[in-house]
């Protein structure tokens, strides 16, 4: 990704960020993602179709700032998952890995509850639990997915370098080792029938 608004000079710049909402002023991307979007990522394929039907709810929303000068690209990053499942499966981001593998990420949870997936895709994965005041760092080589398994919106901000991009085909090719379905009234941990490792 090449952002459009490099900054002029250098000198210290800032956002100011609604933590209850995820609203980000100034925003540089806003990326909102329906059940069309994630249509894949569940495994239930006619409740899928059956949600797309009946109005193709929002799952999440993205936004980004980027602060790209003559000699930098961080970016913030700033995901609003909505409270929600389809098929049992709770609401959760597309879940990527970074196009340059030496990249990682920091993860900041602002509000709600609900999981962070972390899985190297050839048999390392970690549920970690993610609420108001958990900060994550995502090393490079894993593949991240937030999960909302809560009765409210979940905030969580993150930080990274433009460089990294996001890759969201082996996520869709392999799926993470597992899912996170309501299981008696609660979150579970589901093994994935598709992945062998």
């Amino acid at each position: 990704m090449k952002p459009e608004n490099i900054l002029e000079n250098s000198k210290p710049t800032a956002v100011q960020f609604d933590l209850l909402t995820g609203q980000i002023e100034p925003c540089s991307v806003h990326d909102p993602r329906h059940v069309s979007h994630l249509a894949e990522m569940f495994f239930d394929q006619a409740a899928v179709e059956r949600a797309i039907a009946d109005g193709d709810p929002l799952v999440y929303e993205i936004r980004h700032t980027h602060f790209v000068t003559r000699n930098s690209d961080m970016a913030l990053g700033v995901s609003t998952i909505f409270p929600g499942a389809i098929g049992g499966e709770y609401y959760m981001t597309k879940g990527h890995v970074h196009e340059r593998d030496d990249q990682p990420e920091i993860y900041y949870c602002v509000r709600g509850n609900g999981l962070l997936l972390m899985d190297d895709l050839t048999g390392d994965f970690e549920a970690a639990d993610f609420k108001a005041g958990t900060i994550v760092h995502i090393p490079p080589q894993y593949a991240h997915r937030v999960v909302n398994t809560g009765a409210d919106l979940l905030v969580f901000v993150s930080a990274f370098h433009l460089a990294a991009g996001h890759n969201y085909a082996p996520v869709k090719e392999k799926g993470f080792a597992f899912r996170v379905c309501a299981v008696e009234g609660g979150p579970s941990l589901v093994k994935n029938p598709g992945r062998a490792v």
